[in-house]
């Protein structure tokens, strides 16, 4: 059975957790290399950190905006955005196909375990009794995460505002490497050019984020986004569209002398229509609370403060 060794690729993506929401997070690193290495099957780990690679990609398309108004006038709001997404329970554990070499040892042809998500992984137990037992990882038993985001918007510009978001660049581990993350989005009010007693307007973003060279991702959203405004308060609801494309590449290093290395890349890709709807309030001058929550593949609850000039 062929070993691969992922120890840098899941100290990227578990620091990718601890980045969403730190103080949740007890899994080792050392976990995603333990399932790989015991079992030799890449298909085993995509299905292990999907759910946690979903979380990213759902958290980074939501709280663009919280309202569909662009006003006329030269206007900015800057502040940021607290975004939880929530992970369903059904994401905690997966069923895994065996590998033809493992169920020739007497091993089952599959198994239900933990994902990253999840709790306690599964214990492997062979029929044979000179097989020794397999015990897969646990998982981080994160139930949701969570990430701030400094933001800012400005216009108009052609009714338009433009959105700007992002986390400067940081090294967190020399041996993974830089983080970085940036987003920007679009927001035209379609109402400027008829009369509507409701805002509507369109809007449409693109995130990038990168873990030294283990883990790429960006994605691309749009949403049809309709308000109204009410004295010092504004409800909103949109419909969403949104894909992302995130890469996870490490090297594949066989136990056997004259093999050599392979680099290996897990795609993840992913399509989630959402429903989004909240409000935005205004409680001092210039000072404003937002919150917006979206129904989806994951639910999450998005909650901002910030100044408008």
């Amino acid at each position: 059975m062929h070993i691969r060794r992922m120890n840098t690729v899941a100290a990227a993506l578990f620091l990718t957790a601890a980045f969403l929401f730190p103080s949740a997070v007890t899994l080792r690193a050392q976990s995603l290399s333990d399932l790989v290495e015991q079992l030799g099957v890449e298909e085993l780990a995509r299905d292990y950190l999907r759910p946690g690679v979903d979380a990213i990609g759902y958290t980074i398309n939501s709280g663009y905006a919280h309202t569909a108004r662009v006003d006329t006038a030269f206007h900015i709001w800057a502040g940021a955005k607290a975004i939880f997404t929530f992970i369903p329970e059904q994401q905690q554990t997966f069923v895994g196909v065996l590998p033809e070499a493992l169920v020739s040892a007497g091993y089952p042809d599959h198994v239900t375990t933990a994902t990253v998500v999840g709790n306690k992984g599964a214990v492997l137990q062979s029929n044979q009794s000179s097989a020794p037992d397999i015990v897969l990882p646990d998982g981080t038993g994160l139930r949701q995460t969570a990430l701030l985001l400094p933001q800012v918007s400005f216009g108009p510009v052609l009714g338009t505002d433009i959105i700007l978001r992002g986390l400067p660049p940081a090294t967190f581990d020399t041996e993974i490497g830089k983080v970085s993350f940036y987003g920007a989005a679009l927001k035209h009010e379609l109402t400027h050019w008829y009369d509507s007693p409701v805002q509507v307007a369109v809007l449409a973003g693109y995130q990038q984020f990168e873990i030294g060279d283990a883990v790429q991702g960006n994605s691309l959203n749009g949403m049809l986004l309709v308000s109204r405004d009410f004295a010092a308060i504004t409800l909103f609801a949109g419909l969403g569209y949104e894909a992302y494309a995130i890469d996870v590449s490490y090297t594949y290093t066989p136990v056997q002398t004259g093999q050599q290395p392979e680099d290996i890349t897990l795609e993840f890709r992913r399509r989630n229509l959402r429903f989004s709807f909240g409000g935005a309030i205004t409680l001092l001058p210039l000072l404003d609370i937002t919150a917006g929550y979206s129904l989806g593949e994951m639910d999450n609850l998005s909650i901002g403060i910030g100044l408008s000039l």
